[in-house]
């Protein structure tokens, strides 16, 4: 292990054993050259260690001495036949053992390369091996081209995460990204994020363009999985918000129509007639990303290069974190640049795209693989090249210039093709040495070929590396941000906003699948008549059914934003007409049957004047209503006293029926009597139990008691089927509770067993009404003894 006491931590190089690289013919040795050796200074005024670099590419000098050769291997601490290749090391972080052993180790240590080393060394490998390929005539360049593929995966990675500490890694910062910026964006389309284009509206709220719409299968914002793109045929346009966008943006309408005429004549090669749809679009709109880029790769199909970068920069401008592969600003730049033959800007350009979204990392990979290959490529022609001129100067005299034409005559081709086959050989002789013959180690083609190698034959693509980091690091720092879509406050009219239904500024839009909006109160309110639209009577049956009545999100945000004074006097009505709902002075009022405290009282609910008050109730945040009986003497038809009923739960029909589960409160008397759409409503006072005279307590207990067991008597008299019925709807009496005599309602079985009486209802009204439970006791025990004597 090789270790520095500089700081807290040290890098270490695992090496694969040594064998893997040795375990042939003795005759052969196999060796590799360090890349990069960084020396410690011995100064003992530093605390921390200071690195200086030797030559990239270096190999030590081959010597018997034995003085020599341990200096020659100092830095690395093993024999030069143990160094192994850059590209099989692994690096890893652990703690600094504080140890006399470590403090004596030697000064000069090892230090691992960085991401942009290792890069350098794969690709000075990689162009060794298409150089050799080449100069040897080879054919088969999949070895390379995986290669090229490994090499862009790495780079690629390394702009889309940023190593952190231990295992921890955090994603680049930089601009939001296109679908963030979406989501804040209430204007615009979620998915191609550009104006509302033959809008339409989904379930859940969001408003798309109809094209986008029909190729989702969940929802951009929301992630609302409804399988809407199987509805979107089925919507029709939203008829307000295409209004509104229609008088907002017409020219981008416009801009848009150009467009998909422009496209169908590309797609029909007929690029003049699209480049003509497109200029004429860019009048309506200028800043019409997605038009932009159209007309830039048009530019390019054309052989206008200069004209598509324009278009693309402009692009990157208006929409710099837009993810779409292969229409993207920076993807259409790479296009551009690599038509001009700027290959390393393009390849920065996509590596853009990838940083961008870190789904896009497999889409531009081979891309990037295509865009380094080629770099590679070029640099390995050049190299094999300098090879051969300095390998010709080495096996004659006078020394080739590095300007000369190296296609000048056919004798001197042939030359030359000599000259790089000996380099080739040369070279690969580096990794690999067949004999140990000092003639042979000494020979001038071996010479020549090493003192290649020692130069820095790469420089160009390592000022490529230096700047991908580069832009690695601006990327880091770029806070750039897009704004949202905005609309002119003076176009904006309270008018547009109006509910047909209640003619005030709508409350909680809601858009039917037929594209009409309305409030939500009011859009339940005609569907508890009729499952269908108001307007144009389309039946809305699969739309009550599901009950996905969600806020139409581009009608709510416009009105909260451009109508703030509006908006804020109809949420302040709304809250009042709630609480006005939720008053226990004027209470709705169910007329059905009897109900009484602790009870479970459940419903079936299809009349729409109930179904309002149902909705009403669960709605304003009571869950709770009045029930009275049906009294045909009384004035509106029900009694004077009744319960108060708490909703547990409730269950809807496709048909807008429902069952509601509740089960009884507090006891109220009528006071006063009125009627609310449909339905009755009461001004009423609660009932509550007189406390029971000290004197009177014993005497109101053994009744209690004896009552109960006249009761239990009779229940376990009764026929065999009427005791199933009992137990199956109001299940087994309930027990005594320990103070039961100072319960406001008194205790609990005592109403369950009046529920199971077979009483008329005046004298359940009139039980009920008690508030002296000695009374309430004697009355129910004779209920219980009539109704024993006509059951037995």
């Amino acid at each position: 292990m090789l270790t520095s006491r500089s700081g807290s931590t040290v890098t270490d190089v695992d090496s694969k054993p040594t064998s893997e690289y040795h375990d042939e013919k003795p005759s052969k040795k196999r060796g590799r050259f360090v890349s990069r050796l960084f020396q410690v200074s011995r100064s003992s005024s530093s605390s921390h260690a200071k690195k200086m670099s030797s030559s990239s590419n270096s190999r030590p000098e081959s010597t018997s001495s034995p003085a020599a050769s341990s200096a020659a291997t100092t830095p690395y601490s093993r024999s030069t036949s143990e160094q192994q290749p850059a590209y099989k090391r692994v690096l890893r972080d652990v703690p600094v053992a504080d140890s006399v052993e470590m403090q004596q180790q030697s000064e000069l240590v090892f230090v691992t390369s960085s991401p942009a080393d290792s890069w350098k060394e794969e690709m000075a490998k990689l162009t060794r091996s298409i150089a050799q390929h080449s100069s040897s005539g080879g054919i088969n360049h999949e070895d390379e081209w995986k290669a090229a593929r490994n090499l862009a995966s790495s780079v690629i990675r390394a702009w889309v995460v940023r190593p952190g500490a231990g295992t921890q890694s955090t994603v680049i910062p930089g601009p939001e990204s296109f679908a963030e910026r979406n989501k804040r964006d209430c204007l615009s389309c979620p998915k191609c994020g550009g104006v509302l284009y033959q809008v339409v509206s989904l379930a859940c709220g969001h408003s798309f363009c109809r094209k986008c719409a029909t190729a989702l299968d969940h929802c951009y914002k929301c992630n609302r999985a409804d399988n809407p793109a199987g509805q979107a045929d089925q919507l029709k346009t939203n008829v307000t918000v295409s209004t509104l966008v229609a008088k907002w943006w017409a020219n981008e309408l416009t801009a848009v129509e150009l467009r998909n005429l422009g496209n169908q004549d590309f797609s029909s090669q007929q690029y003049d007639q699209a480049l003509d749809k497109y200029n004429q679009a860019a009048q309506s709109a200028a800043g019409d990303f997605t038009l932009l880029s159209n007309r830039s790769h048009c530019f390019s199909k054309m052989g206008k290069f200069e004209e598509a970068l324009k278009d693309a920069d402009l692009v990157i401008r208006l929409r710099p974190n837009w993810p779409k592969v292969r229409e993207n600003g920076y993807y259409r730049r790479a296009e551009a640049l690599k038509g001009l033959g700027r290959h390393e800007d393009a390849l920065l350009s996509l590596l853009h795209c990838a940083a961008m979204e870190r789904t896009l990392m497999s889409d531009v990979r081979d891309d990037i693989a295509k865009a380094l290959y080629g770099i590679v490529s070029s640099a390995a022609k050049q190299k094999t090249l300098r090879t051969v001129d300095r390998t010709m100067a080495g096996g004659n005299t006078s020394r080739a210039s590095d300007n000369d034409d190296s296609s000048s005559s056919s004798s001197d081709g042939a030359v030359m093709a000599a000259a790089a086959a000996s380099a080739s050989r040369c070279l690969t002789s580096e990794t690999e040495e067949e004999d140990d013959s000092d003639v042979l180690r000494n020979s001038p083609e071996r010479m020549m070929a090493l003192s290649i190698h020692q130069q820095d034959i790469h420089p160009k693509l390592h000022q490529l590396i230096d700047r991908i980091l580069s832009e690695l690091e601006r990327l880091q720092k770029s806070s750039q941000s897009v704004s949202i879509r905005m609309v002119d406050p003076a176009k904006v009219d309270i008018v547009d906003f109006e509910c047909t239904l209640c003619c005030r500024l709508m409350w909680q839009p809601v858009t039917t699948p037929c594209g009409h909006s309305f409030c939500r109160t009011c859009l339940d309110r005609c569907m508890d008549h009729k499952a269908a639209c108001p307007l144009c009577q389309t039946s809305l049956e699969t739309y009550l059914a599901e009950r996905k009545q969600c806020l139409t999100e581009f009608l709510d945000y416009v009105m909260a934003t451009y109508l703030p004074n509006e908006y804020a006097e109809r949420s302040i009505l709304h809250d009042e007409e709630m609480k006005e709902l939720a008053s226990s002075h004027n209470i709705p009022i169910f007329i059905c049957t009897m109900a009484y405290p602790t009870v479970k009282c459940p419903l079936h609910v299809f009349e729409p004047r109930y179904r309002l008050m149902i909705r009403r109730s669960m709605e304003s945040g009571s869950r709770q209503f009045g029930m009275c009986s049906y009294v045909q003497d009384q004035p509106q038809g029900f009694a004077e006293f009744g319960t108060m009923l708490e909703v547990n739960d409730v269950e809807f029909f496709p048909d807008g029926r429902s069952v509601v589960e509740t089960v009884g409160g507090r006891r109220f008397r009528v006071l006063r009597r009125g009627v609310l759409d449909g339905y009755c409503t009461a001004t009423v006072e609660y009932l509550m139990d007189q406390p029971v005279d000290p004197s009177r307590v014993e005497t109101v207990k053994a009744l209690h008691d004896r009552v109960r067991q006249e009761a239990q008597n009779w229940i376990s008299s009764a026929p065999a089927n009427l005791r199933q019925r009992i137990l199956g709807h109001f299940g087994v009496m309930p027990d005594v509770e320990p103070d039961w005599i100072t319960l406001p309602n008194g205790p609990a079985w005592l109403w369950w067993l009046m529920a199971i009486l077979p009483l008329n209802p005046k004298a359940q009204v009139a039980t009920l009404s008690m508030t002296q439970i000695e009374k309430r006791l004697e009355a129910i025990q004779r209920g219980v003894a009539y109704v024993r004597q006509r059951t037995l």
